[in-house]
């Protein structure tokens, strides 16, 4: 069913939705979180057709091929996992440096198979049934041939149903404690919705374990 409003407060949560109304005494939030996209054209069309959002996921298949990976800080750390695979990595950044920590601007800048492209963007994406190029605009103004583009420029959780009722951070991810707690009793958040430092399954399906651990105690102790 779809969740249509939520409303935490009080001892008796309920989950308003299309078909019927559904009402607990604890709830788990797992909405999760999507990339953020470039917004460029056929974005959406090619993904899984060359466009990738997790280089850990996807790297493996682009042995000895040519990728570019676009973004900040995750785009460095994309771009090393890369080229360990790739033949050649291009990485595009919109500004004249990085802003990434020292040591780890210091080893993209290092590796021979890591080619910088400062004070560029992406402007559209070429090629039919799977990526072959990109058009780039700026001081790499051109076409760039690349069988991949790794996008890396954040997450946007998807926890509008809580907006005004749950503290968020500033990317817009449930604040929790270590217990997965949230500031209302018997409210609960996991996985990439929360405001955590790495967004994988283990680390997701580690939260719904402590989170369904905490939420049981929690009844347990209102039985």
């Amino acid at each position: 069913d779809t969740v249509n409003c939520l409303e935490l407060e009080g001892a008796v949560k309920t989950a308003r939705c299309d078909g019927e109304d559904w009402q607990a005494k604890a709830v788990i939030l797992c909405m999760g979180a999507e990339p953020r996209q470039l917004g460029v054209g056929r974005e959406d069309e090619l993904r899984g057709r060359g466009v990738s959002y997790c280089a850990t996921c996807d790297g493996a298949f682009y042995q000895d091929k040519t990728v570019a990976v676009v973004g900040g800080d995750t785009a460095c750390e994309d771009a090393l996992y890369l080229a360990a695979l790739a033949k050649k990595v291009y990485l595009i950044h919109r500004r004249d440096e990085l802003r990434a920590a020292g040591i780890l601007r210091q080893r993209v800048m290092e590796n021979d198979r890591i080619h910088m492209l400062w004070n560029t963007q992406v402007e559209a994406l070429l090629g039919e049934e799977r990526l072959e190029g990109l058009v780039l605009t700026g001081e790499n103004k051109g076409e760039l041939q690349s069988d991949g583009l790794f996008i890396a420029v954040g997450t946007l959780p998807q926890s509008k149903l809580v907006q005004g009722a749950l503290k968020l951070d500033a990317q817009g991810a449930i604040l929790t404690d270590d217990r997965m707690r949230t500031e209302l009793p018997g409210v609960y958040a996991a996985g990439d919705v929360r405001a955590t430092p790495l967004r994988q399954v283990v680390t997701a399906a580690a939260d719904g374990a402590v989170a369904a651990t905490e939420a049981a105690k929690y009844l347990m102790e209102r039985a």
